[in-house]
């Protein structure tokens, strides 16, 4: 392949294919009434989250007393609060009782100085602390946190925890010490002090009334506002077909003589669902041109502007708050922003022909292996004979295409810009229906409780003998009568007084046969008089050791009816210690605790599953259409943009008077042609921070985690007695949010998990690649594309609704007189070079920004009048049988191929339509040839 350098033989040859694209560049100078009112409610809501920042950053003091039901029972204390306190707490404090000790006796920040460090900080007060207030505190934590009768485990557990604070104690004792001892004043300060750098910067950022007085303190820059109003140069790529050639050789074939080799060119034809082959088929489609009219912008505009919104976007990035910036025009003269425009698109050619290069490549691909949906096969055979008594070799060669591209201006069409704030809100996302597995819960046993010990009852023989206390009380005599506490009951007149016996028995020992019984509180005796007629009262219990008892009785009533002594049988009911209770309780709650861990391992097995069924489901969604998508987005742009502002202030006391506003508005604006562009997320972080939603199973609400003893709760040995300590405190209101993230268990990591990664998300051996934004936090619609997904996050929408060729000036009136962006700023002067000042008409002393976008309306208007005439073409042609006649936009069209000097044209002011690029670009194509070669034996060389 050898460079052209005489382009004159291709003269005349038309174009295989074209394609059109624009530049749209925004405008300053008009500090419209809209835009103001927007940058003033942007810059309030800032200012409202600057104090709701300010206001966080103070912290109340109080403290609230519970008692042990929690229910409020004082409040001891209620002072003002502050921004910058000393650090206190278990956190703040290192979990150092050393640390907490010498900060209660440290002033506030703004009191502090460093002479207070010789007084607090010394030996023997360090000493004093650890021997006085952390030795007392760590060894009465130890009394109350193991229990070795319960849990060997939990000795060993509060062992390692008392060591390792008594290690933190010492240490930060001599750490401290050192600090002072070496007057490192600073890292004392930043030990004990918690500062707060961003509150100067919040405070300053309230006294601020103008955004760019943040960024542009100083007013280096010209705060000069951006326009509503912007202009799209529009320009058409012209494909010439130059000349083939053989390129590099991709295959080779060698013959002996009288050999014959069969090449078979096979072509196959399958279709993979998956979404990836979409995008290829669709940039297929991109290269159909649709301009059938003069007048109207064609489909592939709206295409190609979309496709080049990085260009769009270079110049209202720098414009996010009112100022402008040095990327976008400051003139509003179209001939200087035409000229620009072209340079700008000089210089990005090369690199959507490259694009075009690409696609034309894709296309080669497709056309080499297509993709359909039945599998094709389709062979081309060729036969190659060695006649000669040689050995023949062939390269196969790939056939290139040299083709030649040129570059026209086609028009300018003065465009309405406007923002959507947030637009993504009004889009609905998609939720995955999904009903999950439940566990396995029904093949585990329900465990069968172990009865709790009954009270058991034992018998003791206790005989009451007839013991008289009176001296006229006989056996043989007084043995019939009846006795009542002692005494006689049936007096004779003729007997004197009554007579009295024994009625008080003690010195009776019972103890229980089965161990771990005592008698205790609820331990009672009864008695069984078999048949004798007496009744005993129990008098006295006393149980020294548990299940031995003695006991003394009472007789309330008694015959002996001469029988003495009376056997009474005690029957003594024991009650089961509390230890044998709590062996039992213990071995119940056990085996609850294993069946419940059992059934939570199962619900939990099964939330692993579902999550992971999930996960696969969702990463396999199938995406909606793209056009599809994009239709819902434009509709999403249009409701902002119609009904909230061309509309706003219009009465409409019906809809069905809508058609006319529709009508008007149609024939001024261009809206079908609307383009967007998407900012992106960046500037605007995590305007939807959202995370992988997993959902849940259903579980009963009886299953719950077993309590975690004290000393294997985690935390430090200063945690836990803080923790105790205000346990009835409050001093601070705290949120409680609910954990639905998978065990840490179940998932699989190459580390970085624990590093504060907010953002992170799950994924399966089976799940397909995740999309874009699944790393950043994004709200992702589950069968969207990435720029549905792009579009949800975006912070804001630019919005470019052109204007009508010929109604330039009626759109300025409909925008202003229905004070959709006000007149005001158009009575201000127009700054710009004296040429470009006397070229436009004006009435006033002074040019204004109303004179100079009437003059810009007038200077669009009659473009597009040139536009339509018919002329002869080329117009340096001389012979004029070689001229065509046609417009000038379709002159290429009719003319073909005419070479351009140097390959670039810089056109000034008044060269309208010309085709001001040239380049070659070389392509491939899907055709293979063989070519006989020969090479040197000796040097291998092809000769």
């Amino acid at each position: 392949m050898k460079k052209i350098n005489d382009f004159s033989r291709y003269k005349n040859i038309l174009p295989y294919d074209s394609e059109i694209f624009g530049v749209y560049q925004p405008m300053i100078g008009w500090k419209s009434k809209r835009i103001k009112q927007r940058m003033d409610k942007g810059f309030s809501a800032d200012l409202s989250k600057v104090r709701d920042q300010l206001f966080k950053r103070f912290r109340g003091d109080f403290e609230m007393v519970l008692d042990e039901r929690g229910v409020l029972q004082k409040i001891s204390r209620l002072e003002t609060g502050g921004s910058d306190v000393p650090r206190k707490g278990p956190h703040g404090a290192m979990g150092s009782f050393v640390i907490e000790n010498l900060t209660r006796e440290l002033p506030p920040l703004e009191r502090y100085d460093e002479r207070i460090w010789d007084r607090l900080i010394d030996a023997d007060r360090i000493k004093t602390t650890l021997s006085q207030d952390v030795i007392p505190k760590v060894t009465e934590w130890y009394k109350t946190a193991q229990d070795a009768r319960a849990n060997p485990r939990s000795v060993e557990v509060a062992n390692e925890l008392a060591a390792e604070q008594l290690q933190r104690e010492s240490t930060v004792a001599g750490y401290v010490l050192h600090l002072k001892q070496t007057k490192q004043y600073d890292t004392l300060k930043q030990l004990f002090y918690k500062q707060d750098n961003q509150l100067a910067n919040l405070q300053k950022l309230l006294s601020f009334k103008d955004p760019l007085d943040y960024m542009d303190p100083f007013k280096d820059l010209d705060r000069a506002g951006l326009s509503p109003i912007g202009i799209v140069h529009l320009f058409r790529q012209y494909f010439f077909e130059f000349d083939t050639f053989l390129g590099p050789a991709v295959g080779h074939v060698w013959l002996s003589p009288g050999s014959s080799v069969e090449l078979v060119e096979v072509s196959t034809r399958r279709t993979l669902v998956e979404r990836t082959l979409e995008t290829s088929l669709e940039t297929v489609l991109r290269t159909e041109k649709s301009l059938t009219e003069e007048d109207e912008l064609s489909q592939a505009v709206k295409e190609d502007n979309k496709s080049d919104t990085k260009f769009g976007m270079n110049a209202t990035a720098n414009q996010s708050w009112i100022g402008g910036s040095a990327s976008a025009s400051a003139s509003i003269d179209m001939a200087n922003t035409q000229s620009k425009a072209r340079e700008v698109s000089h210089k990005h050619m090369r690199q959507q022909t490259e694009k075009i290069s690409t696609e034309i490549r894709k296309n080669y691909k497709s056309t080499f292996r297509t993709v359909t949906e039945t599998t094709d096969t389709s062979s081309k055979r060729y036969v190659l004979n060695n006649t000669t008594p040689d050995l023949l070799n062939y390269e196969m060669r790939r056939k290139m295409r040299q083709v030649g591209v040129q570059v026209q201006d086609i028009g300018t069409y003065l465009c309405w810009q406007t923002y959507v704030d947030d637009p993504g809100r009004q889009l609905g996302i998609a939720k995955l229906v999904h009903l999950a597995k439940g566990p396995e819960v029904g093949e585990i046993p329900p465990p069968e409780a172990i009865p709790m010990p009954q009270p058991v009852t034992t018998d003791l023989s206790i005989d009451i003998p007839f013991v008289p206390k009176t001296e006229d009380t006989l056996p043989e005599d007084d043995m019939d009568e009846v006795y009542r506490e002692g005494k006689e009951v049936n007096l004779d007149d003729n007997e004197g007084e009554p007579e009295q016996i024994q009625w008080k028995f003690g010195g009776f020992k019972a103890q229980c046969d089965q161990p771990g019984y005592e008698y205790g509180e609820a331990g009672f005796i009864s008695f069984d008089y078999g048949g004798s007629d007496i009744r005993l009262q129990l008098d006295e219990v006393q149980e020294d050791t548990p299940g031995a008892i003695r006991f003394s009785v009472r007789v309330k009533h008694v015959n002996f009816h001469n029988v003495s002594p009376l056997r009474v049988i005690a029957k003594i009911t024991w009650q089961p210690g509390k230890k044998l209770n709590d062996e039992v309780t213990a071995q119940n709650e056990l085996k609850i605790k294993e069946f419940n861990e059992k059934t939570k391992f199962e619900y939990e097995q099964a939330f692993v599953e579902a999550a992971r069924d999930r996960i696969n489901k969702m990463s396999r969604i199938e995406t909606r259409k793209f056009e599809d998508l994009r239709e819902e987005e434009r509709i999403v742009v249009y409701r902002s943009l119609i009904q909230d502002m061309l509309t706003k202030g219009l009465p409409m006391p019906d809809d069905r008077t809508r058609h006319v506003v529709s009508e008007l508005l149609n024939t001024i604006f261009d809206i079908d042609k609307m383009l967007y562009f998407v900012a992106p997320e960046w500037w605007r972080p995590r305007l939807h921070h959202s995370h992988q939603g997993l959902g849940g199973i259903r579980k009963p609400s009886s299953v719950t985690p077993a309590p975690v003893s004290a000393a294997a709760a985690g935390g430090s040995v200063h945690t836990q007695i803080k923790s105790k300590a205000a346990k009835n405190l409050i001093t601070v209101a705290a949120a409680v949010a609910e954990n639905t993230r998978i065990a840490s268990m179940d998932t699989v990591t190459w580390g970085g998990v624990h590093d504060n990664r907010v953002d992170n998300y799950y994924i399966t051996e089976e799940s397909d690649p995740a999309k874009l934004g699944s790393s950043l936090g994004w709200l992702l619609q589950l069968d969207g594309d990435n720029m549905r997904n792009a579009f949800l996050n975006a912070p804001w929408v630019k919005a470019v609704i052109p204007i009508r060729p010929g109604k330039e000036r009626a759109a300025m009136n409909w925008l202003q007189r229905l004070h959709v962006e006000g007149t005001e700023g158009l009575d201000d002067n127009y700054v710009a070079p004296a040429d470009e000042l006397a070229k436009i008409p004006h009435s006033g002393p002074n040019v204004t920004i109303r004179d100079a976008i009437n003059h810009l309306c007038d200077v669009v208007a009659d473009k597009h009048a040139k536009s339509m005439k018919v002329g002869r073409y080329p117009g340096d042609e001389i012979n004029d049988d070689n001229r065509v006649s046609a417009t000038p936009v379709d002159k290429v069209y009719e003319h073909g191929f005419y070479p351009l000097q140097g390959g670039f044209r810089a056109l000034q002011g008044g060269e309208d339509f010309e085709v001001f690029d040239q380049w070659v670009e070389v392509l491939p194509t899907d055709q293979v040839v063989p070519v006989p070669v020969a090479y040197d034996p000796k040097t291998g060389r092809q000769l």
